[in-house]
């Protein structure tokens, strides 16, 4: 009987976090970001691409090696500490989220906190997609 309740306890929370509202693409962005400035392990920054980017990457990896003389951790090392500078040094506010079915375009705001001061409007552009929850298809930052 024992194994019965366990059972049944189990499933109803596996019912309960089904019903559970998948968070905003902004939300996910921005816990995204956060990661980032904290320092972020590649392994766990690629988990909020979308495949497609995944594999964006990886394909570019070699012409990074090769033109930068350094092995795949090396580049990766370098990618993380500079998209982690970058973060840190830019205060995101969002401006704009639109969702289309299971794409979304977010848009931010960006403000310097790091002393370079800018003289155009700074902003970013996301395109995610809801591939078992929202993941990052593409960024472009206008500085």
């Amino acid at each position: 009987m024992k194994t019965v309740k366990i059972s049944l306890f189990s499933l109803s929370l596996l019912v309960l976090s089904a019903c559970t509202p998948d968070k905003p693409p902004s939300q996910i962005y921005e816990e995204y970001n956060s990661k980032v400035i904290q320092g972020i392990a590649f392994v766990d920054e690629k988990a909020y691409f979308t495949k497609r980017k995944q594999e964006d990457v990886e394909s570019k990896m070699p012409q990074y090696m090769e033109s930068m003389n350094k092995t795949h951790v090396e580049v990766i090392k370098v990618y993380l500490e500079f998209s982690r500078e970058l973060a840190k040094c830019k205060e995101i506010t969002l401006v704009k989220e639109e969702l289309a079915g299971n794409k979304a375009t977010l848009e931010y705001s960006q403000k310097d906190i790091c002393g370079n001061k800018s003289t155009s409007q700074e902003k970013q552009t996301i395109q995610m997609i809801n591939e078992n929850g929202w993941k990052i298809d593409d960024v472009v930052v206008s500085i």
